[in-house]
């Protein structure tokens, strides 16, 4: 079965940090993982700017196995998720990239 990572670059509205945090790991991360074909998901925060610092500091990864990635996503659409007035959403970027090549580990 294939295998994909969808990732989320996200901000909070200014003032609203709390409530964002609050909402993006105790409402939207589980409504995500409950979706058929994903697995998991994880959130992480900018530590270092390497290249190019963008402005979105938080990160979502999430794992997800499926035959159909487009149906999948469908599912997005027939059960929406609970927005947040709390997140910047205009500034979000969200990209799903499928697993190429094999996994190299440290040695």
């Amino acid at each position: 079965m294939p295998k994909y990572k969808m990732i989320a670059l996200t901000r909070p509205v200014a003032g609203k940090e709390d409530e964002y945090h609050d909402w993006y790991q105790n409402v939207h991360l589980p409504e995500i993982c409950a979706m058929p074909g994903v697995l998991g998901a994880q959130r992480y925060k900018l530590a270092v700017p390497l290249q190019n610092f963008d402005e979105r500091p938080f990160l979502a990864i999430y794992d997800i196995e499926t035959d159909n990635i487009m149906e999948m996503l469908g599912g997005f659409q027939t059960n929406p998720t609970t927005p947040s007035d709390a997140s910047d959403n205009a500034g979000a970027y969200t990209v799903i990239f499928e697993e190429f090549g094999p996994r190299v580990n440290a040695k």
